[in-house]
């Protein structure tokens, strides 16, 4: 009789080669060695990414200069020359009036230390109340001058990593704006002829929605700056350019840029009063609102194309992974991400490049 489905003798063995066992292991090896590495060297990898970015942004007024009759690497020098104009006139208008009320501040300290010290000025109440400057005395004879060492220290070592971060990613920009198109062409020689056009169609959509991102997002925080700067000039609010200049830097943060532009341009207002400092963040208010449902969705749409919520949740994971950095870069990486997407659905259904179906929707005759 033949055996029964269910008995040893006509049971399947699964058999697993010990080649394939070493193969495994050791493919989970170099995924582990493969994070590690990525982690070790997430600073570098992130200032890679932000100059990619920068680089991106910058590459629509390097083809303006190339159309113009410049080569290639006379177009980029131009543009970084304009950018460094740019950053400089930044730091003339922003830098003096910081500088000068530092000294200020030092020049009046001793006089507001004793005033402070009687329970006299805008701030005597906190000796009055609190007696601040015996807790201060007190503090300070506990715990010695020389806690105040270690934070001082810190900042400064801070202050020198930023520098260091913006010096290399400047470096890093112009490296990949010179030869960011040859690695891409490279890249390709490697693909499949069959799927280059893919490829290529895909990597110009990722360069579109990065440039056009970034270049709008700083256009509206140019003008985010003048409107303040008008603002700030209208009610007789000191320092109106260079506060205009710091809301535009705090403008290009998402979400939480305009508000803390808000406070920094408050904190200066309330020297003018409070219906002056009213008036100053109810117009800002305002001109969030309109940036908000306006100017902002208007970007969006015609560069990284993303549902305000898709915005949301890309800013919000950005910011929890890489902070500032990452809240940053979080927009431009979602539209990359999109168009890739994009990009690999066309070709599960078989579908042209998306960059050819763009320009063949250009070419068409508008109907009467």
């Amino acid at each position: 009789m033949a055996a029964d489905a269910g008995t040893p003798e006509t049971r399947a063995r699964v058999v697993v080669a010990p080649r394939s066992l070493v193969s495994l292991v050791g493919v989970a090896l170099a995924a582990v060695l493969l994070v590690s590495l990525v982690y070790a060297t997430r600073g570098i990898l992130v200032q890679v990414l932000v100059a990619v970015v920068l680089a991106m942004a910058l590459e629509p007024l390097v083809q303006l200069f190339e159309r113009r009759g410049a080569h290639h690497g006379q177009a980029v020098g131009i543009t970084f020359a304009l950018a460094a104009l740019g950053l400089a006139a930044f730091a003339y208008l922003l830098v003096p009036p910081l500088v000068h009320e530092v000294t200020s501040f030092g020049h009046h300290a001793p006089d507001l230390l004793q005033k402070l010290t009687r329970g006299h000025g805008r701030l005597g109440f906190l000796e009055r109340r609190f007696h601040i400057v015996e807790h201060t005395h007190t503090w300070i004879s506990q715990h010695g001058a020389a806690v105040f060492s270690g934070p001082v220290v810190h900042a400064a070592g801070g202050l020198l990593r930023t520098g260091g971060a913006v010096v290399a990613v400047a470096f890093l920009t112009l490296f990949v704006a010179l030869g960011g198109r040859k690695w891409f062409d490279a890249f390709l020689e490697v693909v499949p002829e069959g799927s280059r056009e893919r490829w290529r169609s895909a990597g110009s959509g990722v360069a579109e929605a990065v440039g056009g991102y970034v270049a709008g997002n700083i256009l509206i925080s140019i003008v985010a700056g003048a409107v303040t700067t008008l603002i700030l000039v209208a009610t007789h609010v000191p320092y109106p350019v260079p506060l205009g200049l710091v809301v535009a830097l705090l403008d290009l943060i998402p979400l939480v840029g305009a508000t803390l532009a808000a406070v920094v341009v408050a904190a200066v207002a309330l020297t003018k009063g409070v219906p002056t400092t009213v008036i100053v963040v109810v117009s800002m208010f305002v001109y969030q609102k309109v940036e908000n449902h306006t100017l902002s969705p208007l970007v969006y749409h015609r560069t990284v194309q993303l549902s305000p919520l898709a915005i949301t949740v890309s800013v919000a994971a950005g910011a929890e992974i890489g902070g500032i950095v990452g809240a940053l870069l979080a927009i431009p990486v979602a539209g990359a991400i999109k168009v890739t997407a994009r990009e690999l659905l066309a070709w599960r259904r078989g579908d042209p490049p998306q960059r050819a179906v763009r320009r063949s929707r250009r070419r068409l005759p508008r109907a009467a």
